[in-house]
C-alpha cells in the first residue's frame, strides 16, 4: 500500500516541477493536467487491475520525457499521446470511467435529432434545435454532474 503511494507521489512531483519549467501552453498541450488525474485513477485501480499495474511504468516514464520537452522527436510525441489515449481508453472500458463533458456532447447530439423532430412536428423547423439543444444540455450537464458525484470521472 505504501509503495503504491509512493509512486503516485513521485509523479506527482515529477509533473509539478515539469509545470514549473514549462509555458501554460505547453503544459496545456502536452495535457500535464489529465496526466495527473490519470495517474491517480491508475494508483487507484492497481490493487485490483493488471493492467493498470503496467501502466505505471509507462506513465513514470511519460513524465520523465516531459524533462527534455524541447528536444522530443515527433515520433515519441506521437508515442506519448497513443499511451495516453490507450490508458484513457482502458479505464473508459474496464473501470467504466467517463471524461469530462462526455454526456454533455452526447446530450446535445441527441437533442438536436430530437429537435429537428419537434419542429416537424410543429411546422416551425427553425424552433426545433433550439428547444433540443435546451433538451440535450439539461440532460447532459444532469449525467455529467451524476457521474462526478458517483466519482467516475478521470
Amino acid at each position: 500500500m505504501e509503495v503504491r503511494r509512493n509512486w503516485y507521489d513521485n509523479v506527482v512531483k515529477e509533473i509539478n516541477l515539469h509545470k514549473d519549467s514549462l509555458s501554460k501552453r505547453e503544459r496545456r498541450r502536452y495535457k500535464l493536467d489529465l496526466l495527473l488525474r490519470i495517474a491517480k485513477r491508475v494508483d487507484d485501480f492497481s490493487t485490483m487491475c493488471g493492467e493498470c499495474q503496467m501502466f505505471q511504468p509507462e506513465i513514470t516514464r511519460l513524465t520523465k520525457d516531459l524533462g527534455d520537452v524541447v528536444n522530443i522527436s515527433r515520433e515519441t510525441r506521437r508515442s506519448y499521446f497513443k499511451t495516453i489515449g490507450n490508458i484513457i481508453k482502458h479505464l473508459r472500458k474496464h473501470h467504466k470511467l467517463v471524461t469530462a463533458g462526455q454526456y454533455m456532447g452526447m446530450g446535445i447530439a441527441f437533442g438536436v435529432g430530437i429537435g429537428i423532430a419537434i419542429g416537424a412536428a410543429l411546422d416551425n423547423p427553425s424552433i426545433g434545435p433550439g428547444i433540443g439543444i435546451g433538451i440535450g444540455v439539461a440532460i447532459g450537464s444532469y449525467m455529467d454532474n451524476k457521474a462526478k458525484k458517483e466519482g467516475k470521472v478521470i
